[in-house]
């Protein structure tokens, strides 16, 4: 009798998420074969334990190609639940067995990867656990980018950011009479890969842009002094930072995993950097873009699209193989398809803390700037930039 894979969702969403679900979804078909059925946690492993499992086995071939486009995670869901403990241990093992699972594949970020290791740990060699990448932030991963290059969903939230400076750059150039300033949060919660993104819009330096990144740290007053020295010289200035870029203390919310809400807080960062800038007599405006900066389909890129899909596809390939408890990662590969391949990452030989920040050699340190290092970078991951992408109210999405 086979035995069936389920797939969750856990954490934030991205607008290439559902791409990764389709890879998963394809290579079952291609490597389990068609008596394994798709299951899904519905949303993510709280769905699992609370007994909403969703069958995607017989999606149609025309469905799998409008969700393979289809932002977010709203098909089946995502969660963010405390961390996995050993009281979790007999209602997982209960649930698998009620569905007949041989397989677990978990998409999500670095405590996704925590929570599998861990779920690995709970029902031992009974279950092949593998652990699927995505986050915006590109915050995890190995610090020299060779086992994890970047992470599904970094792509096109970076493509995001550079089209939303060029059109804050037109704003604050037609406004800065009566808003010298122009300030924008982006996600990153102790990096500034987004924030570093802003500069993909001008890498010519041409824009009075001031990037504050939480890698280069600066004290408010340092702030506002290099904002002063911009304004008289040309009269605005653009300021996009990372949500964590600490300007002063405020109390913040956690969500169950312990991770900080920006987006659910009393005040930003941003609003104090705003506040402070008035104080010194410095006219200024906050941008603060929430969750679509990670959704919104008009900027997938191309390389993030096929990455998404691609990962999918090597982690069902690998747990076919007989591989089992692993991170399946994106990688630099410059024989394969854009440059980019995919390999398996043990769970055992991965560190504790899976966080990364920018490479030093991507800071332009003490300059609110990064070097052109970085700018090559993030700007061979967008490579041909957005692509055309259904209009849902048009019912191009797919229909949930």
């Amino acid at each position: 009798m086979p035995r069936h894979v389920l797939i969750t969702m856990s954490g934030g969403t991205t607008s290439v998420i559902n791409a990764t679900l389709c890879g998963l979804i394809t290579g079952v078909r291609e490597h389990l074969g068609p008596d394994v059925r798709v299951l899904a946690g519905q949303p993510g492993i709280l769905g699992l334990l609370e007994g909403n499992v969703r069958d995607l086995t017989a999606i149609s071939d025309a469905d799998l190609a409008r969700l393979y486009r289809t932002p977010t995670s709203g098909f089946i869901g995502t969660t963010r639940v405390e961390p996995v403990d050993e009281t979790w241990r007999e209602r997982l093992r209960q649930r698998f067995a009620e569905h007949d699972v041989g397989y677990f594949i978990n998409i999500g970020g670095s405590g996704t990867i925590q929570q599998s290791r861990k779920i690995g740990e709970l029902v031992g060699d009974e279950i092949a656990i593998a652990a699927v990448p995505k986050t915006v932030d590109n915050d995890f991963g190995d610090p020299a980018f060779s086992d994890t290059y970047f992470t599904p969903g970094f792509p096109s939230c970076a493509n995001y950011w550079r089209h939303k400076t060029h059109i804050m750059n037109l704003e604050n150039l037609g406004a800065c009479s009566h808003d010298q300033i122009l300030i924008a949060q982006t996600f990153g919660r102790q990096t500034g890969f987004l924030a570093a993104c802003a500069r993909l819009a001008d890498p010519q330096r041409e824009m009075p842009l001031i990037l504050l990144l939480p890698e280069n740290l600066q004290t408010p007053a340092a702030v506002v002094a290099r904002l002063q020295e911009v304004v008289a010289a040309r009269g605005r200035a653009i300021v996009v930072m990372s949500e964590g870029y600490d300007v002063a203390d405020f109390a913040k919310r956690f969500d169950a995993s312990g991770q900080i809400m920006y987006g659910s807080t009393d005040t930003t960062n941003a609003q104090l950097l705003m506040a402070a800038c008035f104080e010194a007599g410095l006219k200024a405006r906050v941008f603060l873009p929430g969750f679509d900066q990670r959704s919104d389909s008009r900027f997938v890129s191309t390389i993030d699209l096929e990455s998404a899909h691609g990962v999918g596809r090597h982690a069902v390939r690998s747990l076919a193989a007989g591989e089992r408890s692993f991170f399946a990662s994106v990688c630099r590969m410059p024989t394969a398809l854009n440059g980019i391949g995919f390999k398996s990452l043990p769970f055992a030989d991965l560190p504790a803390d899976m966080h990364r920040r920018l490479k030093p050699e991507w800071v332009a340190t003490g300059e609110f700037d990064v070097t052109d290092a970085f700018v090559d970078y993030a700007a061979d991951l967008i490579g041909e930039g957005q692509i055309a992408v259904p209009n849902s109210q048009q019912g191009d999405f797919f229909a949930y």
